[in-house]
């Protein structure tokens, strides 16, 4: 790709289509009255969406400046589309609700409506805090949503029915307090929303934190069936964690093709997986193949 879609504060809100190839913007997208805090590209077309702090999603063209459709809320959303570019997903942390929209009857009302209840919240206080979402994304497999959070989890939903499978826990989140409880902590800072994603393959769910560690989920330990009513969500645990990112990992991201990520804060770092034990095992799996032909001759 030698394009990049962007937001920016620098004279206003516009949304910028910029061109590294011939290093000049190829398009302006303006409708936006502050900030921008969410954007998608569609998966399969020259389309995109955007969630603004001005309560609004607008759907955009890249060949045309001009919005083609608009969707107004009572909060600031966070957006994100589905691996077929079908379904895209709205989170409101107003109502603690996720809304789901065919993309081909956006003006009319969601098809579904998520309600972000996590038990064990209202087990450790009265009123239960409530999760601050700050990202959200879908698995390839379209099986599974990520909602990233402000404080110390985040949640794995179900995709077709909405419900609580898995709190992701051990990891320090970007805008955690000073009390030693984040879980109801909201995203003041502004620094957390890019830092948990999916690897390409869905396999694994990855995470920055405040301390800059990268944790790796396995995502077949994610349960088929939601716990019963009023039981916490199954946790969770890292299986992963690699060290060696300086400062918080403020955004981790796979690339699509090859085995390698990078994760960023004040610095950025990029990752390559270590196949040499892959290597040795594949070559010790060749020789005794060979011992066995050879036993099997005589």
């Amino acid at each position: 790709n030698t394009t990049i879609l962007h937001t920016s504060t620098k004279d206003d809100d516009t949304i910028r289509y910029h061109s590294l190839h011939d290093n000049k913007y190829l398009q302006y997208f303006k409708g936006h009255k502050k900030q921008v805090i969410s954007m998608e590209v569609h998966p399969l077309e020259d389309t995109f969406m955007s969630g603004s702090m001005d309560n609004t999603v607008r759907l955009w063209d890249l060949r045309t400046p001009n919005c083609r459709g608009l969707l107004n809320l009572p909060s600031a959303p966070v957006v994100a589309y589905d691996p077929a570019g079908m379904v895209f997903a709205v989170a409101i942390n107003t109502y603690q609700r996720i809304l789901l929209y065919d993309i081909k009857l956006f003006d009319k009302d969601p098809f579904l409506s998520i309600e972000l209840k996590d038990p064990y919240l209202s087990k450790i206080s009265f009123p239960p805090r409530k999760p601050w979402i700050t990202s959200m994304s879908f698995s390839t497999n379209s099986k599974w949503i990520l909602i990233g959070t402000a404080g110390d989890v985040h949640y794995v939903l179900d995709a077709f029915d909405g419900n609580l499978l898995a709190r992701l826990e051990g990891f320090r989140g970007l805008e955690g307090g000073k009390t030693g409880d984040h879980f109801g902590v909201m995203s003041v800072k502004g620094i957390s929303g890019e830092e948990v994603s999916w690897t390409t393959d869905s396999k694994f769910i990855v995470s920055g934190s405040q301390p800059g560690k990268i944790y790796f989920w396995d995502a077949a330990q994610i349960p088929a069936a939601p716990a019963p009513e009023g039981e916490n969500a199954r946790v969770l645990t890292p299986s992963v964690t690699l060290e060696g990112h300086p400062g918080p990992s403020r955004c981790v991201k796979f690339n699509p093709r090859y085995q390698m990520f990078a994760s960023a804060g004040a610095e950025l770092a990029f990752w390559l997986a270590d196949t040499a034990n892959e290597v040795e095992k594949s070559e010790d799996e060749n020789k005794e193949s060979a011992k066995g032909k050879e036993r099997a001759a005589f």
